[in-house]
């Protein structure tokens, strides 16, 4: 006669071992980090950004925008002459300006008035002593080419520049004075403008 008790046994051994076969035969469910992909890095490098280009001289400023866009540089580098009178080599270097656009030079030079050479441009600003209190002058005067003024045509890029030969003859070697520069689209009502910061030039 079967035991009982063994064919018992037996049974619940059969079920334990059917249950642990299905188990194995489950699939493994995939790590959530397994089943992401790696992201991608998304991080770049800071771009440099352009130099300003000042020329080189021996009376630097570096020029911006006052309104438009464009930056640069421009260096004045006097002379000594047989006259005894001011003459400078000029240097003008814009970027990032205007495209194709054509700016005149001007200057607020600071000459015949008290704090000439303090190294703050009052006539560019329109303040004492050339306020409109004082004896009227214009705050900026163009440089002149013979009859026609002295200009820079940009590229496409906004990029131009232009080196000449300026004299004074009302100038005498040894004046001291402050000026600031400054590029225009146009003379009267000027929509682009760029200006140097004020700076001091020594005549020769």
């Amino acid at each position: 006669m079967t035991d009982r008790g063994y064919l018992t046994r037996c049974a619940a051994a059969l079920g334990l071992a059917a249950m642990l076969a299905s188990c194995a035969m489950s699939p493994t469910a995939a790590s959530p980090a397994a089943a992401s992909p790696t992201a991608a890095s998304t991080a770049t490098t800071p771009a440099t950004p352009s130099p300003i280009d000042v020329p080189a001289g021996t009376h630097q400023a570096t020029l911006l925008a006052l309104t438009g866009t464009g930056t640069g540089g421009v260096s004045v580098t006097p002379k000594a002459i047989a006259l005894g009178t001011f003459d400078a080599d000029i240097k003008v270097r814009v970027q990032k300006a205007g495209a194709n656009a054509t700016y005149t030079v001007q200057r607020a030079p600071e000459i015949g008035r008290a704090s000439a050479a303090d190294g703050v441009c009052q006539r560019a600003a329109g303040t004492s002593p050339w306020g409109p209190s004082d004896p009227p002058a214009p705050a900026f005067v163009t440089f002149m080419n013979g009859t026609m003024p002295y200009v820079i045509t940009t590229d496409a890029s906004g990029a131009g520049s232009l080196d000449f030969e300026f004299t004074a003859p009302t100038i005498p070697a040894g004046t001291v004075f402050d000026v600031m520069f400054r590029l225009v689209d146009s003379v009267a009502a000027p929509t682009m403008e760029i200006r140097s910061g004020c700076f001091t030039v020594t005549v020769k």
